[in-house]
């Protein structure tokens, strides 16, 4: 059965960290949020690990899922929902034989040629981007136009997730080129309820302009 993502899915900012990191999160939740991504780069495996669990103590009892960053074993050890991977990360049949059927997969892709390459995979949806460009990303990939964007969600059966430089003002032009969903992490760094509410604003099925 195919997975059916939010159209919004937020991912955990860097440098947010224990409270403040849960107090974000909550913020999200309590606006309607059902999906998050926790992403940290660096620091110790312990203190991500105690975030982790920590956030999933937050969203479980509400509801809502948590897809963790890069890392397997970190999905394994806190049983999160899923793992999102890079294109340099572990590969995603490894990964699925690690989780098991039951767990989410999503890949980033940069490309139409990665997006075709991953078609086999068994990952249950799919990251483009970037859309626009981003600052999250100290050296990111070349931005995807629109006609690469169109072709990729005209040849994938999967799910498909814009990431990159999102913001309300530019949400609905991707929601009605017919993306399932929409990463975003700089956005939603600061008054993350408020900025939901902004984005959901913009949302086709709301008949706002988005502008």
């Amino acid at each position: 059965m195919p997975l059916i993502l939010p159209p919004l899915y937020p991912i955990t900012p860097e440098n947010l960290r224990g409270s403040a990191l849960l107090a974000w999160a909550a913020d999200l939740m309590d606006s309607g949020c059902g999906l998050l991504q926790y992403r940290r780069k660096d620091g110790p495996d312990g203190e991500r690990l105690r975030d982790l669990e920590a956030l999933l103590g937050l969203v479980r009892p509400r509801g809502g899922r948590i897809i963790v960053d890069d890392r397997v074993d970190l999905c394994l050890l806190a049983d999160a929902d899923g793992v999102h991977l890079g294109q340099d990360d572990m590969a995603p049949a490894e990964a699925r034989q690690m989780l098991g059927a039951g767990k989410v997969i999503g890949l980033s892709t940069h490309s139409l040629r990665q997006v075709e390459d991953a078609l086999d995979e068994p990952v249950d949806y799919l990251a483009l981007g970037p859309v626009f460009p981003t600052a999250t990303k100290a050296n990111p990939d070349a931005v995807v136009t629109p006609d690469i964007q169109e072709a990729a969600i005209a040849h994938s059966p999967f799910p498909l997730v814009a990431i990159g430089g999102i913001t309300p003002g530019t949400a609905r032009d991707l929601w009605v080129r017919g993306f399932a969903s929409l990463a975003v992490i700089g956005a939603l760094s600061r008054n993350p309820g408020d900025v939901w509410r902004a984005f959901m604003a913009a949302s086709p099925g709301t008949g706002a302009s988005g502008t």
